[in-house]
């Protein structure tokens, strides 16, 4: 999957909320980051939803009725030849969105067969999305499980909106997303509230060498800004009109002179 140049995305509406998220209580979240915000408003920061036992067993059905492709460790899954844009959207929305149900879970219960499940299934959309792009799936697996927890979920959220279409000056799950949009969306799910314009995001971040990003870091060039995968080129991004939340590659021209950053420091 050739790279491309992309949008000038500039502002963003707060995002809408997971609905498989939980409904807010009193309690702080674990390891949340210190740096919050850099706005007046934080309504778009996650709330926690409290999971019914009805959709946890939807969930569960869900993911059994899937068969062999949710089952982590069912062997190599990486053919290393890239599928075409998009080809596994469904199945790594839904493996992601599983991910962060259990993630919630252990949040909630602080049961270890929760956090077990959780890493699971983070594996499996690693896997899920190397696969898409010829990537080896163990480096992603990798990559994603040596990140920290907060960029985990970071990537995760984005996961969960792979082909939702590009829609400028959106910020909205399910709905659209601008590059910003997208980042902004993703990070807001370990609590790290982000600026609305792409090139404030990446200043405020903490610049890194290629050499030190990890999962979950952005990835900037002017007029555009990106999730990295952690592996090689792979990135995810709201690309532009016409198109969607897509796994994609940093485009040969901008490879060497794309920007990394960790905003959650």
């Amino acid at each position: 999957m050739p790279g491309l140049e992309y949008c000038g995305c500039v502002t963003i509406s707060c995002s809408l909320r997971h609905a498989r998220l939980r409904v807010s209580d009193d309690r702080p979240w674990p390891n949340t980051p210190k740096r919050l915000s850099h706005m007046t408003h934080t309504s778009h920061i996650p709330q926690r939803r409290q999971f019914g036992s009805s959709l946890r067993a939807a969930l569960v059905a869900a993911a059994v009725s899937a068969g062999a492709l949710f089952v982590v460790g069912a062997g190599e899954v990486s053919a290393l030849e890239p599928l075409s844009t998009n080809a596994l959207a469904a199945e790594v929305s839904h493996s992601a969105n599983l991910a962060l149900v259990e993630y919630d879970l252990f949040l909630d219960h602080g049961e270890a067969v929760h956090y077990r499940n959780y890493a699971r299934y983070r594996a499996q959309t690693a896997r899920l999305a190397a696969t898409e792009l010829g990537y080896s799936d163990d480096a992603m697996a990798n990559a994603w499980a040596s990140t920290p927890i907060t960029h985990q979920r970071a990537v995760l959220a984005a996961m969960t909106q792979v082909g939702v279409p590009y829609r400028r000056n959106t910020s909205a799950e399910g709905v659209g997303f601008d590059c910003s949009g997208l980042t902004t969306y993703a990070w807001a799910e370990p609590g790290v509230t982000l600026f609305r314009q792409s090139g404030s995001q990446i200043s405020e971040a903490t610049r890194l060498d290629r050499s030190t990003a990890r999962a979950g870091d952005l990835v900037h060039y002017p007029g555009h800004i990106m999730i990295y995968l952690g592996v090689d080129d792979a990135i995810i991004h709201s690309v532009q009109t016409g198109r969607t939340v897509e796994l994609d590659t940093i485009s040969a021209r901008r490879s060497s002179s794309v920007n990394f950053g960790d905003p959650s420091t």
